[in-house]
């Protein structure tokens, strides 16, 4: 069947569904409970009160339309973000304020393990433009979901369960209790559960190697202390396991040429304990303090068949344990004062944290255990000066402790930042901003050989670096037949000196300065209950000593996204997301990245005659694209004297429902 049969059915599917509940729902619902996520970021301009709202099933659905934001991986314990081309090991990633960036675990795999079916906010900073942010390219803060939002008016308790559909290749589900312990104490038990096949790609080719299953549990308790002071208690773990591939990030092609079909028996463990205050004064102070320690398991049973190398001791089998965990305190404060006719925003905190890394082969010690020591103290203030214009000077004290397989590195800097906003009126601002940037250099691979034969390098310099970005922001009322317009631009350069990159399979080097430039774009458009959002970002990643890009450079990519609600309990989504051809790109498949399209199509309907249930019925990738995101893996190398592509392919069509009833 060709794409435009495909379309045009999908088309007329979903109208005929549309046309059929339109007729039947002719009363509108008291309350609309939504399970959803809301998205903000900083390269998005949707107006002061207007956010995204997403029901996602993986973090690509949740950020991959983001201007500047994409997420790589199709492997579920692969999940890497990227932003404007530096993975998640260069970004600052929290959830519920504890910090779940950890070091690499394995350069094959992802760091990150989220569930976003149980996430209530993602606030995605694209770029370094505070002192607040301590990260080179930006920062993610996800925020779970709490029992008392949930609850509906006049009930103490309450429940929800969700069962999820997919063709190509899963079948899934949750459950959650919430409610009042006390009046003033509330509890959240959710549970999800994903069992997972060997999906197909746009070719029809199976995968191998993802067949598996995720467990999620969650756990929250809340008490208010008193109107404006409250404290919560969180456990959350997730678990996958399954028989996986020895390299999850590199497609089936690269694999089976390496080490034939061979699976490994693997369990990728977080579990996450945090305690939070929070204390609203308005404007006189609000203090947010989390209090965490995270952990990262990640264990494998290697059946290793002569191509992979052995491991210590000569054993070509064996247990592969590998822990790293995370203990740390962070705390912000925000203070408002006036001086006059000037207005200053005060923000200011500090953080610590160890991160100590451990790995077992076999139940031996395997290499030099790690411990980091990350500290920090930031104060910034945004001037407003009544006449349209905002300025943010800030200044942040890093510190930086390693011990590990590379030996000790005791650091320290200042970092600084100025950011200025100019309203010229009341639609129109400019900004600029430019940021110095940290980052010490980060504990080895936890699962990597690295970790053995390591050298020495006591001269290994932190990277430093400055980011610099000019941009502004348009919104707009009753224009070109919309409710509301929005229009942004910003462009940024960034560069990173002494930029960390791994040599001759073993040492860490600082191999130079890395460039990062490019720009972001959104368009907002806005009519009664139609919505739309085109975004579009470019960026280019060069070393400038030799003028090669990064192999996982996003380039330049195009999303179009429209919402349609026909009524308040029915509603239409439609996305498209444009990757652009990419040529002389170092390591790829002759030196290209294909361009790509795909479409998303999803109904979205609460039915009055039965309250509280929820159907959400799509198709993703509606033409069965073969496509490789620009950052997930698609380069080449020789395996017996053959050329072997590792390009990580993304799902075909697939067909998905999710029913949910809240009682």
């Amino acid at each position: 069947m060709n794409k435009k049969k495909i379309f045009l059915s999908a088309i007329t599917a979903i109208g005929l569904i549309s046309s059929n509940l339109v007729a039947e729902e002719t009363t509108q619902l008291d309350n609309v409970n939504v399970w959803e996520t809301e998205v903000t970021s900083s390269s998005l301009n949707l107006g002061e009160k207007t956010i995204e709202t997403k029901q996602a099933d993986h973090l690509s659905d949740l950020l991959r339309d983001l201007p500047g934001v994409d997420v790589g991986g199709t492997h579920s314990i692969n999940n890497r973000i990227n932003i404007r081309g530096l993975q998640d090991e260069n970004l600052e990633i929290t959830l519920d304020g504890a910090k779940v960036q950890n070091a690499n675990m394995f350069h094959h795999i992802g760091n990150l393990l989220i569930n976003p079916d149980i996430l209530k906010k993602a606030d995605i900073q694209v770029g370094t433009n505070s002192v607040v942010n301590g990260s080179l390219g930006g920062s993610v803060s996800f925020e779970t979901k709490d029992g008392k939002d949930m609850l509906e008016k006049g009930k103490d308790f309450g429940a929800r369960i969700s069962t999820t559909y997919n063709s190509n290749d899963s079948i899934g589900g949750s459950v959650a209790t919430y409610g009042k312990i006390l009046e003033n104490a509330d509890f959240l038990i959710y549970h999800n559960y994903l069992n997972k096949n060997n999906w197909k790609d746009g070719n029809g080719v199976e995968t191998f190697g993802s067949d598996g299953k995720v467990n999620n549990t969650l756990i929250k308790l809340g008490y208010d202390i008193s109107d404006s002071q409250k404290i919560s208690l969180s456990y959350d773990t997730l678990k996958d396991e399954g028989d996986y591939a020895p390299r999850p990030d590199f497609g089936r092609a690269y694999n089976e040429a390496r080490t034939g079909l061979y699976t490994f028996p693997t369990e990728y463990t977080r579990e996450t304990i945090t305690l939070k205050h929070e204390l609203d004064l308005g404007d006189n102070l609000l203090l947010n303090t989390s209090i965490y320690s995270n952990e990262n398991e990640l264990e494998r049973y290697e059946k290793l068949n002569g191509v992979t190398a052995v491991r210590p001791g000569g054993l070509t089998q064996g247990l592969l344990n590998g822990k790293v965990t995370t203990e740390g305190i962070n705390s912000k404060v925000q203070t408002n004062i006036q001086t006059g006719n000037i207005f200053h925003t005060f923000t200011y905190g500090g953080l610590y944290d160890i991160q100590t890394s451990k790995v077992t082969w076999e139940g031996a010690k395997y290499g030099d255990d790690e411990k980091a020591k990350s500290s920090a103290l930031y104060i910034e203030d945004t001037i407003d000066f009544d006449n349209g214009l905002l300025l943010t000077p800030g200044i942040r004290y890093n510190k930086y402790d390693l011990d590990g397989s590379y030996g000790k590195i005791n650091d320290n800097k200042f970092t600084y930042g100025l950011a200025s906003e100019y309203s010229i009126n009341k639609n129109l601002t400019l900004l600029g901003s430019v940021t110095t940037l940290y980052k010490g250099a980060e504990m080895v691979d936890v699962l990597a050989t690295n970790r053995i034969y390591a050298p020495d390098t006591p001269n290994l310099k932190s990277e430093t670096g400055i980011n610099k970005e000019i941009g502004f922001t348009y919104n707009q009322e009753n224009v070109l037949g919309a409710d509301n317009i929005g229009f942004s631009f910003k462009y940024f350069n960034t560069d990173i000196d002494d930029y960390i990159t791994t040599v001759n399979n073993y040492t860490m080097t600082n191999s130079g300065t890395l460039n990062l430039k490019g720009f972001e774009t959104s368009f907002m458009y806005r009519l009664d209950n139609f919505n739309a959002l085109v975004t579009y970002a470019h960026s280019q990643t060069k070393f400038q000593d030799t003028g090669l890009s990064d192999p996982k450079e996003p380039g330049d990519s195009l999303s179009v996204g429209l919402d349609y609600k026909l009524l308040p309990n029915l509603s239409l989504e439609w996305s498209s997301l444009f990757g652009f051809k990419q040529n002389d790109v170092p390591g790829s498949e002759y030196n290209i990245k294909d361009a790509y399209n795909v479409h998303d199509i999803a109904v979205n309907w609460k039915p009055s005659k039965v309250k509280n249930l929820t159907l959400i019925a799509g198709i993703d990738n509606i033409f069965d694209e073969k496509y490789v995101s620009h950052i997930s893996e698609n380069r080449s190398f020789t395996v017996s004297g053959n050329l072997v592509s590792t390009a990580d392919y993304e799902p075909g069509r697939n067909f998905k429902l999710t029913l949910s009833y809240k009682f």
